[in-house]
């Protein structure tokens, strides 16, 4: 943990009772004690520092002074076809590190229809991984992430409230050269690409393919790649 997150019903008024992990990270790996300044935030609000004004063995009491603003975000919107379930926590929480607010998870073709009834789905879970990228990134904002389970409902439905300008999509058969630029949008399938139908409907909504060159990267490995090269 980078920071230490507090979460508004841990509060009461400039003071907060923190449990469970972050209790122990602060006890055991900061070596907290009475009068220990640690850096916290306040989620969805500022960060800042806090100090500690109270102990014991399964509790600490902070006094929070939380006057910055969290970092800004990376300004990617980033459309991604739902991975396997295994590696799904792992591509979700790196977004999140990277400063992606919205996220949308969609189906296509080449999407194993089996992946959707994962509990690796769940949003209650998911608010956790979510949570812990937050502590690693020093970031106090939550993303937003919503599913499409239907690909032409989210063609229709949902990709016209997003930016118009500055759209992308990783395409492993495109060849041509791209210069990005930011905020953006940019839509990353499974291992294969899209296939043609859906790469059509990208491109009939003004995005333009891109190629991460010959090897074809697993998702695991291209998201983090792809926001990379959006910087």
């Amino acid at each position: 943990m980078n920071i230490i997150l507090i979460r508004p019903e841990e509060t009461n008024g400039t003071n907060a009772t923190i449990k469970g992990d972050r209790f122990k990270h602060i006890k055991e790996v900061l070596k907290g004690k009475m009068g220990t300044v640690i850096r916290t935030g306040l989620l969805g609000g500022q960060m800042g520092t806090s100090v500690i004004i109270g102990i014991n063995s399964y509790s600490v009491m902070l006094k929070m002074n939380h006057t910055e603003e969290p970092p800004e975000p990376s300004g990617v919107t980033v459309i991604l076809a739902l991975p396997r379930p295994k590696v799904y926590r792992r591509i979700v929480f790196g977004m999140v590190c990277a400063g992606v607010k919205d996220i949308h998870i969609i189906n296509t073709w080449r999407v194993d229809k089996s992946y959707w009834d994962s509990p690796y789905l769940e949003k209650a879970r998911l608010n956790e991984y979510f949570f812990d990228a937050l502590q690693q990134a020093k970031d106090t904002m939550m993303p937003r992430l919503t599913y499409h389970r239907f690909f032409n409902d989210f063609i229709n439905d949902a990709l016209p409230s997003l930016p118009a300008e500055n759209r992308y999509f990783a395409h492993p058969y495109d060849s041509s050269e791209t210069e990005f630029s930011t905020p953006a949008v940019v839509a990353i399938g499974c291992e294969g690409g899209f296939i043609e139908k859906e790469a059509d409907s990208f491109i009939r909504n003004g995005f333009k393919p891109f190629s991460l060159g010959e090897r074809i990267l697993t998702t695991e490995y291209a998201v983090p790649y792809v926001l990379g090269m959006m910087k």
